[in-house]
């Protein structure tokens, strides 16, 4: 089995990451840290730690899904878990999903668990338990469920990510979530109900929180699999779509994503509401939607 901890500047949390890989109660793994050629005290940290199951792969500096590629292909695992340096595992996590790829079928391509948010300065916010199994491919679709909430979560098969093609080294948000969307049109997808995962949020935007990235993953998941969406679900990424396009001021492009997502789901009363404040102009549509964004699609 390979853990794959992919690291940036964040010496400060690593620690904690190789802590709780190394505390874990299944102990026959490799742990691969992939050095995003930081500036700060990380291969002091990781030298700290003796044991021969570490090794540490100092990379030229490049985007995240790119050095989750370079790690899946070090890895010598039959199973493979990615850590964010930020983030950490709980002692049972790899045992108990393990347990389950065991007495699954050949078909299983990804364990997740529950996960817990906490601030950066350690205070639990929230939690989530799984929901979604077996042919989740529909569900992930619709996005009505967190899922694995973080690319720390999941257990998978590594033969079955390999098989998809790895992470898509295009994007730069939301690439473990397009990743899994490949997974499970071929693959059953199982979890435990137990928490196993600590996710670490930060109060700034991080690298990945770009409005048009995401944007990008949504067309892309649009493209893809329209044809496989109802009138419904098509109209619900048009809306997030142009939604998107008018925060970024593309306004015109935006309420023609929208006028789209009406003509689909004309009883659906968000469209209508968009489309109205998009004649606000961009700087009154992102108002609107940052302080009623838990009831926008976008």
């Amino acid at each position: 089995m390979s853990a794959i901890i992919t690291s940036f500047n964040r010496a400060d949390y690593l620690r904690g990451a190789i802590q709780s890989v190394l505390a874990q109660s299944f102990e026959d793994y490799e742990l691969l840290v992939l050095d995003n050629s930081s500036a700060d005290e990380t291969r002091a940290v990781v030298a700290d730690f003796v044991d021969p199951r570490i090794r540490l792969i100092v990379h030229p500096r490049q985007p995240v899904a790119a050095a989750r590629n370079l790690g899946l292909r070090e890895a010598r695992g039959e199973f493979v878990a990615f850590l964010d340096d930020d983030d950490e595992w709980l002692r049972p996590k790899l045992e108990r999903q393990l347990r389950v790829f065991e007495r699954g079928p050949a078909a299983l391509g990804l364990v997740y668990g529950g996960f817990v948010r906490v601030t950066s300065e350690g205070r639990e916010s929230g939690t989530h338990r799984p929901v979604l199994r077996g042919r989740v491919f529909d569900g992930l679709l619709r996005q009505g469920d967190a899922f694995t909430g973080s690319a720390s979560n999941p257990l998978m098969r590594t033969s079955a990510v390999r098989e998809v093609g790895g992470f898509n080294e295009d994007l730069v948000t939301s690439e473990d979530w397009e990743l899994y969307l490949r997974l499970a049109e071929r693959f059953e997808v199982d979890f435990v109900p137990e928490i196993v995962v600590r996710i670490r949020t930060h109060q700034g935007a991080r690298l990945g929180d770009r409005i048009d990235e995401a944007r990008r993953v949504e067309e892309l998941v649009l493209a893809r699999y329209g044809h496989h969406m109802g009138r419904g679900l098509r109209g619900f990424y048009l809306r997030k779509i142009g939604g998107k396009l008018c925060r970024t001021g593309a306004l015109r492009q935006g309420r023609a994503r929208i006028l789209e997502a009406i003509g689909l789901s004309p009883l659906h009363p968000l469209g209508y509401v968009q489309y109205g404040i998009s004649l606000l102009g961009e700087r009154a549509y992102d108002r609107i939607h940052r302080r009623c964004r838990h009831w926008f699609s976008s």
